[in-house]
């Protein structure tokens, strides 16, 4: 599977828990995902820099004495532009990983690690070999036709 492909089926699974994902839709959607996140990350940081006139690591007053302190709109569409990265990509990405997690017969209450912080723990595991033949999580994806995509 290529980047490209993955990329596509991954969307059109937007948020479908259900069913299994191959090593390669899990990797290539997360090499999507990183490289989509370097502009996102740095135009919210742009933004964010110029919400405090022009400091990233803060106002030089305190906004909560002086809201004045801080320019409102860059620092709104700063968290805007990661809740559209959370919603664009961060979905489907939290659905890749819970199809994976059941290609390795594991079940996506997994995805709990990453609010604990041990979400390399699921990178891990995406690494390893998938389950041959159908399991409680429906067939293996290796061995059901793929379908043909534009």
């Amino acid at each position: 599977m290529s980047l490209g492909r993955a990329v596509v089926a991954c969307y059109r699974r937007y948020a479908t828990f259900g069913g299994r994902a191959r090593r390669s839709e899990f990797w290539w959607f997360h090499l999507y995902a990183l490289l989509v996140w370097v502009p996102t990350a740095v135009a919210a940081t742009v933004l964010w820099g110029n919400a405090f006139e022009g400091s990233i690591s803060g106002p030089a007053e305190d906004p909560t004495i002086n809201p004045d302190a801080v320019a409102w709109a860059p620092l709104t569409v700063a968290l805007g532009v990661i809740l559209l990265y959370l919603l664009a990509v961060g979905m489907p990405l939290l659905a890749v990983t819970a199809r994976r997690l059941h290609d390795i017969d594991r079940s996506a209450w997994w995805l709990l690690l990453q609010a604990a912080g041990l979400g390399v723990v699921l990178l891990v595991m995406g690494v390893f070999q998938g389950r041959t033949g159908s399991n409680r999580y429906g067939p293996d994806p290796r061995l059901v036709a793929a379908p043909v995509l534009p």
